[in-house]
């Protein structure tokens, strides 16, 4: 059974390569989750920063404490937008990953049904090869019984 042994085999290499992608997928999952979580805290500094300037503002604010407050600002920003980018790039990394583990799933089904094939036909010649069997037994024993008489 050459086939069968090479079949399971592949099966073998089909579900590890499908338990290695879902483990992938499981850390790239993370890595975006955060991502996106950084992003958001970013975002969120930057609102709140802004409201406490616009609200010492409105008492008066000295242009050096504003400057500083533009640069802190221009920061942020600059950090916000390269925190898309991380994001963007993680999204794009998390959706090859579920690719991958789908196509690594479909292969696996298909070696399954190959295999499940394979066996019903083996099923299937041990089936007709004990009916020969059983048939050849039963002509030569009518023979037998005929030649006897």
């Amino acid at each position: 059974m050459a086939t069968l042994h090479s079949l399971k085999r592949l099966l073998e290499h089909a579900q590890q390569q499908l338990d290695d992608s879902a483990t992938k997928l499981a850390r790239l999952n993370l890595k975006q989750q955060e991502s996106e979580k950084t992003l958001k805290l970013l975002v969120d500094y930057r609102r709140s920063y802004q409201n406490r300037i616009m609200a010492s503002a409105e008492d008066g604010i000295d242009p050096v404490e504003w400057r500083n407050y533009q640069a802190f600002i221009g920061k942020l920003d600059t950090a916000i937008g390269e925190q898309q980018k991380v994001v963007a790039r993680s999204l794009q990394h998390t959706a090859a990953g579920h690719a991958e583990f789908h196509a690594h799933r479909r292969r696996l089904k298909s070696y399954g049904t190959l295999a499940q094939r394979h066996q019903l036909d083996h099923a299937a010649q041990l089936s007709k090869q004990e009916q020969r069997q059983q048939d050849e037994h039963t002509t030569n024993g009518i023979s037998h019984r005929s030649r006897s008489r």
